[in-house]
């Protein structure tokens, strides 16, 4: 039995949970197994998460290669912003994030203890002049 089949190897390091989860996802969605060497700690105290050098994947030596690839080959967060901001209508780049007024929101939540949406995630064309809501990112 050769043991470098078996050993893992750390491919990536990350400090907050949810990345480190979101990229074990995409590998185990294209069938690497993927081990996270302590998201335990980190679920529990990020500090000592942090003081430990963060969240670990690892991946099988014989994987090492591929899982390298598939995480650097994804969709980066700025290629999926840019894709959000475009108007669905019309597809034009050109939109602007519509202002609620933030100032009454804040006053309405500390004077009268009503809580009001800001409305930062809505999004105006400036070609068509269609407004919608914009997907999480």
């Amino acid at each position: 039995m050769d043991d470098n089949l078996y050993q893992l190897v750390t491919i990536d390091r990350f400090f907050h949970p949810t990345n480190a989860h979101i990229a074990a996802g995409r590998l185990e969605s294209e069938g690497i197994p993927v081990h996270l060497l302590g998201i335990n700690h980190a679920s529990a105290n990020w500090l000592i998460s942090n003081a430990l050098g963060g969240i670990r994947l690892q991946v099988p030596r014989r994987f090492e290669e591929e899982a390298r690839a598939l995480l650097s080959s994804g969709e980066s967060l700025e290629e999926s912003k840019e894709d959000s901001e475009r108007c669905p209508k019309c597809g034009s780049p050109h939109s602007t994030a519509c202002s609620t007024a933030w100032k009454a929101s804040f006053l309405a939540v500390h004077l009268l203890s009503i809580p009001l949406p800001w409305g930062k995630d809505k999004r105006q064309c400036e070609e068509c002049g269609h407004s919608w809501v914009q997907r999480a990112t």
